[in-house]
């Protein structure tokens, strides 16, 4: 059954910009990225699906957002590989919204 969880404060992040957060579920950390596209809210597993570090620490331009090790390049809307979109996996998105003036991820629950 889906769940919605808070992850953020809705003005957590700039137009731009992105803040790395981590949230608790089931008694096990979980690494979030929060971004601004145009005032709606994108969330993304804070995992490089490449090596598995974290790729909130890269750059973000514009809808993406590049790993700092390894240079992979990901859509933030998705988490489409750009670098390799047949056979590159995809980054972990979430599906995202706005409740009480908190950012909310849907998550899976048993």
């Amino acid at each position: 059954m889906p769940n919605w969880i808070d992850v953020a404060p809705a003005g957590e992040t700039s137009a731009e910009g992105h803040a790395c957060v981590s949230v608790e579920i089931d008694g096990k950390a979980l690494p979030l990225i929060v971004f601004n596209v145009n005032g709606s809210p994108h969330v993304m597993a804070n995992v490089c699906p490449h090596a598995g570090l974290p790729l909130g620490d890269g750059e973000r331009s514009g809808l993406t957002i590049t790993c700092p090790y390894h240079g992979y390049t990901y859509r933030i809307t998705d988490g489409q590989d750009l670098d390799d979109p047949e056979f590159g996996e995809p980054a972990k998105t979430y599906p995202t919204r706005i409740e009480n003036g908190r950012v909310q991820i849907q998550i899976e629950s048993d």
